[in-house]
């Protein structure tokens, strides 16, 4: 970690932000103490990461049967889509947050997916559709304080970017639903107002409507 004087600093403060973007840090001193740090943003709020990684397991009773298990998943681009660098947006629905709250074994192949949201490497995107579908789970049985923490994590606006239903998402939703099923549409839709650049599901009708990712090399 550097460490810079206020003046140094100030000189060089969008240098130090292209920095602190790829994961650096800069201690920044007045009058040879130490007084503030920039640092990446997704560094920051590490209760609320650690909180959403502790969510694994803890839906069990939630939901009255797993989801069946599905074909492998990988992410999936959205128009446009150039490779998940860091910082980037990716849309994550109910399909595969549920199983992982249930700690289900299919759960597995989002794990890594979620930690790097935790870890801030990624933001996460929900649809409104997708946080009712989650909190549903812990008030079927009436459990509030789960819900609550659902919903408290879930809409951390350090790891996630909510997307509530404005005219534009309906009006979008409303056009996809033409060649898909609503709750679909509302997905993707959803995905698409939140700057998602690829999505995770394990919903078939979901995946078709999306670009195929790209063989590797």
């Amino acid at each position: 970690m550097d460490t810079l004087g206020v003046l140094e600093a100030r000189k060089r403060f969008p240098e130090l932000l292209d920095r602190a973007h790829g994961g650096e840090e800069t201690l920044i001193s007045r009058y040879g103490h130490p007084v503030a740090a920039l640092v990446p943003l997704w560094r920051r709020h590490r209760p609320q990461r650690q909180a959403l990684i502790a969510l694994k397991g803890s839906g069990r009773a939630c939901w009255p049967d797993p989801l069946p298990p599905g074909q492998p998943w990988p992410i999936q681009p959205l128009e446009g889509a150039g490779a998940l660098a860091l910082g980037s947006a990716v849309a994550v629905d109910a399909t595969v947050l549920i199983p992982y709250l249930r700690g289900d074994a299919s759960s597995r192949q989002a794990e890594p997916m979620i930690a790097a949201i935790a870890a801030g490497r990624w933001r996460g995107v929900l649809s409104m559709a997708t946080l009712m579908t989650l909190l549903e789970g812990p008030l079927r049985l009436g459990d509030e304080a789960l819900a609550a923490r659902y919903e408290a994590v879930f809409s951390d606006p350090a790891a996630w970017t909510l997307v509530s239903l404005t005219p534009q998402v309906a009006l979008a939703a409303a056009r996809l639903q033409r060649a898909m099923a609503p709750e679909v549409a509302l997905e993707l839709a959803s995905a698409l107002q939140g700057g998602a650049t690829a999505m995770i599901s394990q919903d078939p009708r979901l995946l078709a409507a999306l670009p195929q990712p790209a063989p590797l090399p």
